[in-house]
């Protein structure tokens, strides 16, 4: 058996891992999981669009490297505090994620992979949109760099990823809502 490795197989990986950690911690923080990354994506993208303003833009306040690396260094920026703030608003944040439990095993399954799923898009989806250069906050149309440009060429859940950004960002939100139909209040 001949294993390939591929852009694809990274983030079946990926999605699998978040899954699995999604089953391990529970559903309650799955969702603070995902609370966390709605505000991650913010602070990223508010950040990194200051850093290009003042620091990066066509006339800079403050210049401080050159040209050529700028948008490089603006990309992980976005994406080092992206994975900073989920990690210590989920780890170290003062709020408590309480939903009310289905008395069904199959339901509380049923919704722990869907917030798995969802929370491994939202991620995946908003880290790949970050590498192309584009911003969240700001309108505008994903222009991608050369090298992400040669993965979206060569994967198609890369493609389905970048191309669906919004069906992500906005799916997590959507169960929130339905789900909050279901369960018990306490």
């Amino acid at each position: 058996m001949e294993i390939n490795l591929s852009w694809d197989l990274l983030i079946i990986v990926f999605f699998t891992v978040i899954i699995a950690y999604t089953f391990i911690i529970g559903r309650d923080q799955s969702i603070k999981i995902i609370i966390s990354t709605y505000i991650a994506i913010l602070a990223a993208d508010g950040v990194g669009n200051i850093i290009e303003r003042y620091f990066l833009g066509t006339e800079p306040a403050i210049r401080t490297v050159d040209l050529a690396s700028d948008a490089n260094a603006l990309i992980l920026t976005k994406i080092i505090i992206f994975i900073l703030c989920i990690i210590l608003i989920t780890t170290r944040g003062r709020f408590h994620i309480n939903m009310g439990h289905s008395t069904s095993l199959m339901m509380r399954v049923i919704l722990s992979l869907a917030y798995g799923v969802l929370s491994a898009g939202l991620i995946t989806s908003t880290i790949l949109i970050y590498a192309s250069g584009a911003s969240l906050v700001q309108e505008s149309s994903v222009i991608m760099n050369e090298a992400v440009l040669d993965i979206y060429r060569q994967s198609q859940l890369v493609r389905l990823m970048i191309n669906n950004y919004n069906a992500w960002f906005s799916l997590p939100a959507v169960a929130f809502v339905i789900s909050s139909f279901f369960g018990q209040e306490e």
